[in-house]
């Protein structure tokens, strides 16, 4: 479950010059979290144990509210090694 706070890293204008996608990335990241929050909220039965009398409709909840976490967490994962490859290549060549 994710918290309802979280630090965001704009990225600099020279990062999206070199990786136009870091922008709709980002966007995609935090629309990811603010839908996984919002069907918790909506639902709140989706924060505890899976039920065997749940609705189709709150199992579907669940498994979107964790796809919207995994997306998140992949997302992350792919901007931090984009930054890190661009911060190794602007010290490999500063000009």
């Amino acid at each position: 479950m994710t918290s309802g706070r979280r630090s965001v890293r704009l990225p600099a204008p020279s990062d999206l010059h070199a990786e136009p996608p870091l922008g709709p990335l980002l966007l995609l990241d935090l629309a990811a979290a603010v839908a996984g929050n919002a069907l918790r909220a909506h639902h709140v039965a989706i924060q505890g144990d899976l039920f065997l009398d749940e609705t189709d409709e709150v199992t579907a909840a669940r498994v979107l509210a964790h796809a919207c976490d995994q997306l998140g967490q992949i997302l992350h994962q792919y901007r931090r090694r984009v930054l890190a490859r661009l911060a190794e290549q602007r010290l490999a060549d500063p000009f």
